[in-house]
């Protein structure tokens, strides 16, 4: 004998075992047979409310327990109830962008995804996926771009600056591009006096290892240096016929030196190292800030993260 229940007690768990729709849902129709949702939602916000609605939709069920009948060998088995109604329903979705910007930018339609998935399962590429590689930064979308910027890639920074320029001053590409050559052509003032130390070491570096050569084997070089700075004894004629015994008499002044100096650049590259474990900025990372500084100033118009990282990533040559 059943026990009587209250018909509070009815209407709440007839409620608890209703198919919950999300709220986002409600008032639009969708079509659960045909799989197409007549909004323009976006398409990422309609797959996720898919999935919560195709687990009480009869007929996506229906079409799911169909699909898995279908396969033969399994193979299809293993794409769930909610990504195969997902698919389904955003087969024939609009356009997320057609109506808020007047068909000015073109949402991902369902065969350019299908043709990604292709490509990402490892088969060969269909004309339209060759056809839509971006062959310059100015033709990457801008996901793209954010991305080669978070890597410190040069021309991808230019191209962001380039569309924000486009923004803010509201003139076209054409315009904005001679505008940023303005503001490339100001970050590149004074980087001769910035490159000041590093052609000093450059030439230093150079200079020291081809003059090592002669100042060790060339027998001329090797009694004018110990005549001007050594005067030691000069070995009998016999002992410096070759090359290695005109270095050998020589290495007794020259590894002193040699060895001093790079036993000291070691240091130098160690002392360096921890610098940057500290977080210190060497030489180059504060000429970098200081520039990125005054392109901010000068510009303040633009935004101040794109114009310090462009500066930033621009190189000396």
């Amino acid at each position: 004998m059943f026990a009587l229940r209250s018909p509070s007690l009815l209407i709440s768990t007839a409620f608890r075992r209703a198919p919950k729709i999300p709220p986002a849902m409600l008032g639009r129709r969708i079509d659960c047979v045909s799989g197409t949702g007549t909004d323009n939602n976006n398409v990422n916000l309609q797959q996720q409310q898919v999935r919560n609605y195709g687990r009480t939709c009869p007929a996506v069920r229906g079409q799911a327990a169909k699909k898995k009948r279908a396969a033969s060998s399994g193979a299809e088995s293993s794409k769930t109830m909610n990504e195969y109604s997902t698919t389904a329903i955003i087969a024939d979705a609009p356009s997320p962008t057609s109506t808020s910007t007047g068909g000015a930018s073109e949402a991902m339609t369902v065969a350019s995804i299908a043709n990604l998935k292709v490509a990402m399962d490892g088969t060969e590429p269909t004309m339209e996926i060759a056809k839509s590689m971006p062959i310059s930064f100015k033709s990457m979308d801008n996901i793209s771009l954010l991305t080669l910027s978070a890597l410190k890639v040069e021309q991808a920074r230019a191209e962001m600056l380039r569309r924000h320029i486009m923004t803010v001053d509201n003139v076209p590409y054409a315009e904005a591009c001679r505008k940023f050559e303005e503001i490339a052509a100001e970050n590149r003032k004074g980087m001769l006096f910035h490159t000041i130390p590093y052609k000093l070491g450059i030439t230093a570096a150079l200079g020291g290892g081809v003059l090592s050569v002669p100042l060790c084997f060339h027998l001329p070089t090797v009694h004018w240096f110990n005549e001007r700075f050594v005067t030691t004894d000069i070995p009998e004629p016999q002992d410096l016929e070759t090359w290695l015994e005109v270095g050998s008499w020589a290495w007794n002044w020259m590894e002193p030196p040699l060895g001093q100096i790079s036993f000291f650049l070691l240091c130098l590259q160690f002392a360096r190292a921890q610098i940057a474990n500290m977080g210190v900025r060497p030489y180059t990372a504060r000429m970098k800030a200081m520039r990125a500084k005054k392109i901010v100033a000068i510009y303040p118009q633009y935004d101040a993260t794109l114009l310090s990282n462009y500066s930033k990533s621009v190189t000396y040559y």
